[in-house]
């Protein structure tokens, strides 16, 4: 937030609010990296300290509502420092929520360390790192007037609810094959909700942000659209028989295309072992990398979040669940079944890339 004033007073008072933000989010990226820490090492006296920051947390978002409300009284600001002190505001709220979300991680931490681990904690080490970098690019985003780094943070949210997705169906599978697993999964799957809720926080830092460099309101643009725009799906599900080929290349370049509002999932009716080697290749060509993807079964997705169903499958083989709103058909060849040299196959695999690309580019008409 730099701007040019014939007052330094105001400009002080401008810097002092932008640094008391950026010790805020300091303070709550060290909460969820101790946090983390301390379930790693199992060190619950590290967590009680990390949860001793929440009340600094509290204090200063209190300090700085006061500083913003004392500018707007005093200096009258219009335009840009306007939306730069109102958007300062609304950040504080946001913050001070990732803040309290670090305390619970650290309260199911200190319950978690007094059983033995149930396994070890490789995607929640994942998730925080994410949650953490993207709170800390969000508040690097607002100092540097960065929309395209805004946007960059929102972005990476579907990683964070991919992981959150992963961690849900593997703690219902400890929880089924044996119920002295239920205690630690609940509290392993808590964990993993926080840091997703985290991320959730983030991004609305990041598209205050974006207000705040372009004046434009990007908000729940995917839910609600805007007067002037295409709706866009709230959450779309791609379906193939065995969840390995196209629907799986359909999700990556949903997820590329399509604003990170809209849930982007795929699924199949007989779930094959993994994603196909060729698909995976034709899609990190165009720079799509869908190696960490794995097929689905319906069971696995959260249907709740689809309004709608895009079936690719060439037979109508896979039933639409009856509350989808919007079901589609597009019905496209399994490249896996062309014979021919590996060069001939590659090509079919990017037949199916590119007609799948114009077919997403179609969704915002829906």
């Amino acid at each position: 937030m730099t701007f040019k004033h014939t007052a330094q007073e105001y400009d002080g008072e401008l810097r002092k609010i932008r640094e008391q933000l950026l010790l805020m989010g300091a303070k709550v990226e060290e909460m969820i990296a101790g946090g983390l820490q301390a379930l790693l090492k199992r060190d619950s006296e590290l967590a009680h300290r990390m949860m001793e920051l929440d009340s600094e947390v509290n204090k200063l978002e209190i300090d700085i509502d006061e500083l913003c409300l004392r500018v707007l009284a005093k200096r009258q600001p219009v335009a840009s420092d306007l939306r730069a002190i109102t958007t300062v505001m609304k950040m504080v709220t946001d913050i001070e929520r990732i803040g309290d979300l670090g305390v619970n991680i650290c309260e199911r931490v200190i319950e978690l360390n007094m059983v033995p681990s149930l396994k070890p904690y490789v995607d929640l080490q994942h998730m925080a790192e994410i949650a953490q970098g993207m709170t800390r690019s969000a508040l690097d985003a607002f100092v540097s007037r960065d929309a395209e780094q805004a946007r960059q943070v929102i972005e990476q949210d579907q990683s964070l609810d991919f992981y959150y997705g992963q961690i849900f169906r593997e703690m219902l599978t400890y929880m089924m094959e044996d119920v002295r697993n239920i205690y630690r999964a609940t509290k392993i799957q808590s964990v993993s909700k926080y840091l997703e809720r985290i991320g959730d926080h983030a991004t609305n830092l990041a598209e205050m942000v974006v207000f705040m460099v372009k004046a434009t309101d990007i908000r729940h643009l995917g839910r609600l659209g805007n007067a002037n725009e295409p709706r866009l799906p709230r959450g779309i599900l791609f379906v193939c028989v065995e969840n390995a080929i196209q629907s799986q290349m359909a999700e990556g370049l949903a997820r590329k295309l399509l604003p990170s509002s809209v849930r982007i999932w795929s699924a199949g009716l007989t779930p094959g072992k993994q994603v196909h080697p060729l698909a995976i290749r034709v899609m990190k060509e165009i720079g799509v990398d869908i190696s960490a993807q794995r097929p689905k079964g319906f069971a696995d997705i959260a249907m709740g979040d689809i309004d709608t169903f895009i079936r690719l499958c060439s037979k109508d083989e896979c039933s639409v669940p009856a509350n989808i709103l919007h079901r589609l058909a597009w019905p496209l060849m399994n490249p896996a079944s062309m014979g021919g040299s590996e060069e001939e196959k590659l090509s079919a695999f990017r037949n199916i890339r590119d007609e799948l690309r114009k077919q997403i580019e179609t969704l915002t008409s829906l």
